[in-house]
This record gives C-alpha cells, sequence and structure tokens, in this order.
C-alpha cells in the first residue's frame, strides 16, 4: 500500500480473479478460502476473489470493510487503523500449478520495485511449517512510503486437498512505519503465517 487512506495496499489491483464463489473446505494443508463477488471499483465490473480464512494472531482483528476494499484479510493489531502502527494483510490468489513459487515471487518483487523506487528486498530464511509448505520470506525497505518504510512478506504455493486442481498463491505482508514497530510485531506475523 502506497498511502494507507487512499491507495489499494501493495502493488496488485483490485481485481482478484478465481473461479468459484463458494467457501472452499479447509480440510488441505492451505487455508480454508472464502469466496467472495463484487463490483470492481477501477473497472466497476464483476470481481470474483478469494479470502483466507485464517484464526488472527492474538490481539490482531480483521476489519471487513478493508478485507472487502483491498480484496485480501486485512488485520489491524487492537483494531488501531493509525499511520504509525502495522498493518498485516494476507492475499490469496488462484494461480497456474505449472507456475513455480520462485517465478511468481519474482513477478511480484519486479513490480513492486518497479512502482517503488530506491526500494530494496533483503531474502530472510524460509518460515517452515510442518507438513505444509514453507514460506519464502523477504525484508523490503521502503525509504520513500514513510508508512509503510519496512514490509515483511512471505509467499508460499499450496493446494486444497478437496479440490487438488487449484492452486494458490498466498501473500502475507506485515507493513510497518518503523523497523521497531517491525520487529515488535514480527511474532504476531509468524502466527499468523503457521495458522495458515
Amino acid at each position: 500500500m502506497t498511502n494507507r487512506y487512499t491507495k489499494p495496499l501493495g502493488f496488485f489491483g483490485a481485481a482478484i480473479l478465481a473461479l468459484s464463489c463458494a467457501a472452499l473446505p479447509g480440510t488441505g494443508s492451505a487455508a480454508q478460502l472464502k469466496g467472495y463477488s463484487q463490483t470492481c471499483r477501477e473497472t466497476k465490473q464483476l470481481c470474483v476473489w478469494q479470502k483466507a480464512v485464517v484464526a488472527p494472531p492474538k490481539g490482531w482483528i480483521e476489519d471487513e470493510a478493508w478485507t472487502q476494499r483491498y480484496q485480501r484479510l486485512t488485520l489491524f493489531e487492537n483494531g488501531d487503523k493509525s499511520a504509525e502502527k502495522p498493518v498485516i494483510y494476507l492475499r490469496a490468489h488462484r494461480g497456474d500449478k505449472s507456475l513455480a513459487l520462485e517465478d511468481y515471487i519474482k513477478v511480484a518483487q519486479k513490480r513492486w520495485q518497479e512502482n517503488l523506487e530506491n526500494s530494496s528486498i533483503e531474502v530472510l530464511p524460509d518460515f517452515e511449517r510442518k507438513g505444509k509448505p514453507a514460506f519464502k520470506v523477504y525484508l523490503y525497505k521502503n525509504p520513500a512510503v514513510p508508512d509503510q518504510a519496512f514490509e515483511l512478506t512471505a509467499f508460499t504455493k499450496d493446494t486444497d486437498a478437496e479440490h487438488p486442481q487449484e492452486t494458490y498463491f498466498f501473500q502475507a505482508v506485515l507493513s510497518s512505519p518503523s523497523k521497531e514497530e517491525l520487529e515488535r510485531t514480527k511474532a504476531a506475523f509468524h502466527e499468523l503465517l503457521g495458522n495458515l
């Protein structure tokens, strides 16, 4: 998100296309997904998207209006939406099963760097999950955007056991105005990754 109050979170745009609006059972290794359809702000056409249904970290609250607006699960610590505080969001994107996670990440990071000059990406250790695909984790530094100067960004690719033909890419982001706030809330971010 380039401005917490006027532009969408991240650089992905508002339309997230998926085949189904039905809730998907969560018995697979990926999170349970809930389908939505609504009119997209930019195109004024119908957009279908999926939200990951996952337990939020302790003390973090979903803002349903923000979730609907940005078409991704959006969480605020104690509901505090001030620009001085971190925000967590989780995007579920239906994708091509043959697309490697590394290629998906490469495209996402290229778009991000094209939109934010003087930004940098640091590779961090993977976040391992027992019996589930690991998350690839990165630290994004955005000095030109004060309310999201530091972002922990994690990606994974997974399928639902009951719908193995459907592949999803998940991107979780902890966006923070300061490194101190990022470090303070990193455990909550890891809790979310573990809950997915």
